[in-house]
């Protein structure tokens, strides 16, 4: 049963990420004036679909995903040879308006997401009516038979430095900062730690929790409730929003360096968070919400070509040689990186299922 409801929040959850995503680069579109062929709730066989006034909206079988059909999109999916296009004046295809309008649209589905994760952050800190403040990196609770109590930690330890065997180092300001270093450097670390006034150091090396889908250290430390009056959720939506846009930001940076590779996770991985967040409650589940919102959202603005970051750098380089790309070269470039985004998308998706056993 919890299954089924984590299934169904997770259909839930996606569905309106990308209906949002779609949104967005549907309403810019058509203000734009460019010609919307359909908008598309899901994928795969058609199910329903209602014609308006230019514009079919059509809900279909894979509740998963969406688009919006605009005339002009040059991904290869469109064909002059295509009757519906032939009639679609130059000044109404989307490579056929202005530059800056074209970026326009690209960027309207990315500041919908953006804007969704915000409006939830801001939500959940309005419904509880009090904000969490982040624990400090001081020791509550040891574990029975942990590492933590195997390196000799206490209740009331500060951890004031962690270092790692390859030379990274932070000096933590905050426990959630120690649990985001430890997910990217696992081996052996040394720690730094302050007790009744004295320091010394110890080491240990964090183990795999598969409850929690991530490596710890054995202990626990404590965070406190604030209360805050309604229109202070206005700021705790921003100042949440711009926490999760950082970390999301600094784990791509260790992707690009080729750290963490095995932290990815697919479909898979984020069904199994939901279905956990969901038992958990729903403020858990909205902030997990949130931040996929968001994660869908940073990862669209990327300069890879079958994003919509991808072809907003295709616009600029037109731009700036002067001349427009090679329809054919656009899209084969943006076909190559979508293999390379199905082969990312295959390793995460077997890195879920590892992770299960």
């Amino acid at each position: 049963m919890d299954f089924v409801i984590g299934l169904i929040a997770f259909i839930i959850m996606l569905s309106v990420i990308v209906i949002l995503h779609e949104l967005g680069h549907f309403l810019v579109a058509k203000h734009f004036g460019v010609y919307c062929k359909e908008f598309s709730i899901g994928m795969g066989p058609c199910l329903y679909q209602k014609q308006g006034k230019e514009t079919a909206f059509s809900i279909r079988a894979i509740p998963f995903g969406g688009y919006v059909m605009m005339a002009g999109e040059e991904d290869g999916s469109q064909s002059e040879e295509d009757n519906w296009l032939k009639d679609i004046p130059e000044n109404r295809r989307l490579n056929g308006i202005e530059k800056w309008k074209q970026v326009c649209i690209m960027i309207a589905g990315i500041v919908m997401n953006i804007l969704l994760a915000w409006i939830i952050y801001m939500g959940v800190a309005l419904a509880q009516g009090y904000v969490v403040e982040e624990a400090k990196p001081v020791v509550y609770v040891v574990e029975e038979n942990s590492v933590a109590q195997k390196a000799g930690l206490e209740k009331d330890d500060h951890i004031i430095k962690v270092l790692s065997e390859d030379g990274n180092s932070i000096q933590p300001k905050t426990q959630y900062e120690i649990l985001e270093f430890i997910q990217y450097h696992h081996d052996t670390l040394t720690l730094t730690v302050k007790r009744d006034g004295t320091t010394f150091k110890t080491t240990l090396t964090p183990s795999y929790d598969k409850d929690m889908e991530g490596y710890t250290l054995g202990y626990k430390a404590i965070a406190y409730a604030k209360k805050i009056p309604w229109y202070q959720s206005l700021w705790v939506g921003c100042q949440n929003t711009w926490d999760s846009a950082t970390t999301i930001f600094k784990s791509l940076n260790m992707i690009i360096r080729g750290q963490g590779l095995e932290n990815l996770s697919g479909p898979v991985g984020i069904l199994n968070v939901t279905s956990k967040s969901v038992q958990y409650g729903l403020d858990m589940y909205f902030s997990l919400f949130a931040m996929i919102s968001l994660n869908i959202g940073i990862f669209n603005a990327l300069p890879i070509p079958a994003l919509d970051g991808g072809r907003i750098l295709i616009l600029l380089i037109e731009k700036l040689i002067g001349r427009k790309v090679s329809t054919k070269i656009v899209e084969n470039i943006i076909l190559a990186s979508f293999v390379l985004l199905m082969i990312l998308f295959i390793y995460a998706t077997y890195n879920d299922i590892a992770r299960m056993f």
